[in-house]
């Protein structure tokens, strides 16, 4: 009977122990002040069934008594994002939990182009973020399928050198692309391949419209693209993403982080695989667009030496494969050999980063980076009978050329009254080996810059910012850049942004010295090439006709005005000879002016976002430019489901006759105006939803709604003979792989 007297009190302890376990908790935001007045809610971890709710106090915390253990803790608040938290034990400490903020794009945090973090609306420069859900939402595994529907960028599609881009009118080689703040290098025919730059462990896209050339130097006159890398806000995570696509991709990657006291680590890497992909038959062996495969990998160590210091080092590996087959069509007893070439293109960019503060407003940053870029051929005749191949021994058909840069650069940012000001150093070095495909087998090429920008606030609602960089060049006699913005806020909801810029661009080394030949491309470089020079104006004005908490509605206007000198393009300088490509060299094609008008309405309220856009381009007759004008528009919806977890998104873009401009040497700069590319509409949509716990989720599309895969060109051409180096004889452009759909599944384990 005692026995049972002591069992029977020793299970009321327990029992009433579990009774009065009780939880504290403390809500906070993310810079750490408590949270009032926020809405949580408990629920067991295996089903929705609400345990308890209520309201934090004045100081953020709030007190539950739970008689069971897991629990998940559910918090709604306005302005931040939903989380939910697995609490497994319960201490006599409160539980900090930290709600992430939702950020609309007045409240966004910019750090391209900007001596420290700014907050988006007291920038001076016009920026366009595109966040981490857009990325996820269009589906877009690299930085082409992300910038497919942005207005005022223009992606082409090269079946070589991949995807290219334009901006503002200019090409490829006035867009500066950045990773963290450091060049990407290794551009082919003047564009970087957009196809190559992986998404996976990009945070964020910052674009600047305009030139940025103080901050930047060469390659900065039409804008910037700053790829943001993720930052660990977990201790642990392990994170798994596969994805499909129906015009033959097949992608998987995955990712670790650790995080421990002031270490933390992410690694992750992952493959790509296009099969490729044709509009008459997706099985052809040689269809037009080229199969691909893509391995990558990334690293980024972070050490915190204090709160306002911490170092870090990221490297970023890509292995890009490149296939392509011959025409089959030929195939005879007599002739049972096609010639198939592999391009397979490697980049490794290692970047190592400091940043810390002193004194009281002492800001410092220093950007280092060495990136390798390696190119090469490999040509074979492959016997279909057998498929048996043999390398050719044909002069050029083996061939390797290799760019390596160098970067450095330093910033110190400081505030002394009215007076904001970042000084500091850039050096950009560039050196090219190639036996092959470079005159004399290297070729050296280097940039010596100091740059100063101040920043002068008359008051809350006045500040102006001159600038100017000064440098030497190993090749070319370098001016004075100099800059002059102007930021004008007469009330929260009103500014006016005015700058000037002028800008300069020195030839690259593939534009000076490199032959670059295959199936498709004979190009020469130029070593008389002038530099470009330049002058450019902005003037951009935004109201905020509303704004309450996270809801707003925004309108803005922007017009840009550039006028360059000695702009270089690719030019036709030969005859086309039947069966060989055309032969083309760079040259200064003379003076390029435009003016673009811009204009975008932003709107959200509660959980629905919507945006509309509207550009005009007017090309100004030059003696050496045509004039020539286009529309773009484009348009974003969003619609957030919270009781389901999801997100619907859908993205449009209008994109209007185009010119066709070619430059022709053997005509005396001879240029294309009266052809232009057909209009077409590009629609895109994807609903988005989490569940197991907010551990997996998922993804399914549709790209290209409307089918676009080969845009015709109406008009008459002046030169029958004139073939674009990136298009065919007949005007038309290749666009897309037609419509798809598309499954990404992502599955994290977070700690």
């Amino acid at each position: 009977m005692r026995h049972f007297f002591l069992l029977l009190t020793l299970l009321f302890i327990s029992t009433f122990s579990k009774a009065q376990s009780t939880i504290h908790l403390l809500i906070k935001d993310p810079s750490g002040e408590v949270l009032p007045f926020v809405h949580v809610t408990i629920t067991k971890t295996d089903s929705t069934q609400v345990i308890s709710q209520g309201l934090s106090s004045m100081d953020g915390s709030i007190d539950f008594s739970i008689k069971e253990l897991p629990i998940n803790v559910i918090i709604h608040h306005l302005g931040y994002e939903r989380t939910v938290r697995k609490i497994e034990k319960v201490g006599e400490a409160p539980v900090s939990i930290i709600l992430e903020q939702k950020i609309n794009s007045l409240q966004e945090i910019v750090v391209t182009g900007v001596g420290r973090p700014t907050k988006l609306d007291e920038a001076i420069s016009i920026y366009k973020i595109v966040s981490k859900k857009d990325i996820q939402g269009q589906g877009a595994v690299t930085l082409q399928d992300a910038l497919n529907n942005q207005l005022g960028i223009s992606i082409g599609q090269d079946a070589m050198t991949g995807g290219k881009i334009k901006m503002q009118g200019m090409s490829g080689d006035n867009v500066k692309i950045l990773i963290d703040g450091l060049p990407v290098n290794g551009r082919e025919g003047q564009n970087i391949d957009l196809s190559t730059i992986n998404l996976s462990n990009i945070e964020k896209i910052e674009m600047v419209q305009g030139p940025m050339s103080v901050m930047y130097g060469s390659d900065a006159l039409a804008g910037v693209i700053n790829l943001i890398t993720h930052n660990p806000d977990k201790s642990k995570r392990v994170g798994i993403q596969s994805f499909y696509e129906s015009t033959g991709k097949y992608n998987f990657d995955a990712i670790l982080v650790y995080k421990l006291n002031k270490h933390s680590i992410t690694v992750g890497g992952g493959r790509n695989l296009f099969q490729g992909w044709d509009p008459e038959n997706s099985n052809k062996r040689n269809p037009l667009w080229r199969p691909k495969v893509q391995h990558f990998g990334n690293l980024k160590y972070t050490y915190s030496i204090s709160p306002s210091a911490s170092i870090t080092y990221s490297t970023d590996y890509m292995n890009d494969l490149l296939i392509v087959k011959g025409d089959p069509s030929t195939f005879s007893y007599y002739n049972r050999h096609v010639r198939d070439d592999e391009f397979r293109t490697k980049r490794w960019m290692n970047r190592l980063q400091a940043k810390w503060k002193t004194g009281e407003n002492g800001y410092w940053e220093s950007n280092n980076a060495f990136s390798l870029y390696q190119r090469n051929r490999s040509s074979y005749f492959t016997d279909l009978s057998t498929l048996k191949r043999n390398l050719s021994t044909f002069e050029g058909d083996q061939s390797q050329s290799a760019f390596n840069d160098f970067t450095f650069r330093a910033t110190y940012n400081n505030k002394a009254g009215i007076l904001s000001y970042t000084f500091g150093y850039d050096v950009n070095l560039e050196v090219g080996n190639s036996s092959e495909k470079i005159s004399g087998g290297q070729k050296f090429i280097g940039d010596y810059a100091l740059l100063l920008i101040t920043d002068l606030s008359f008051s809350s609602k006045i500040k102006i910012q001159p600038a100017l960089r000064t440098s030497y060049n190993t090749q070319y006699s370098s001016p004075l850049s100099p800059s002059f913005s102007f930021l004008y806020r007469p009330s929260s909801s009103f500014h006016l942004r005015a700058s000037y810029a002028k800008g300069f661009r020195t030839p690259t080394l593939k534009e000076m010295y490199l032959d670059f030949k295959d199936s498709n491309h004979d190009i020469f470089g130029n070593s008389s090439l002038s530099p470009e020079k330049g002058h450019h104006a902005q003037l951009a004005m935004g109201y905020t006709i509303f704004q309450q908490g996270n809801n707003y509605n925004n309108i803005s206007l922007t017009s840009f005005y550039n006028d360059v000198n000695n702009q270089i393009t690719l030019a036709q300088s030969g005859n086309t000879i039947p069966g060989t490509p055309t032969p083309y060299t760079y040259m200064n094609r003379g003076r390029f002016r435009n003016l673009q008008l811009q204009l975008i309405s932003q709107n959200q309220y509660q959980e629905f976002y919507i945006s509309f856009g509207a550009l005009f381009n007017q090309s100004i007759q030059t003696n050496s430019s045509p004039a020539y004008h286009y529309w773009e528009a484009n348009a974003n919806f969003k619609y957030s489901i919270p009781k389901t977890n999801s997100n619907l998104s859908v993205f449009y873009k209008f994109t209007g006759p185009a010119p066709i401009v070619i430059a022709d040497v053997t005509q005396g700069l001879f240029t294309d105006h009266n052809v232009y590319s057909n209009a077409y509409h590009n629609l895109d949509a994807s609903i988005e939803t989490s569940f197991w716990k907010n551990k997996i989720n998922g993804v399914l599309g549709v790209k290209n709604i409307f089918n676009n895969t080969i845009i015709g060109s109406t008009g008459t051409s002046q030169n029958p003979l004139a073939v674009s180096p990136h298009g065919s004889n007949d005007g038309s452009v290749n666009l897309s792989t037609g419509r798809s759909y598309f499954l990404s599944l992502r599955f994290n384990i977070n700690h």
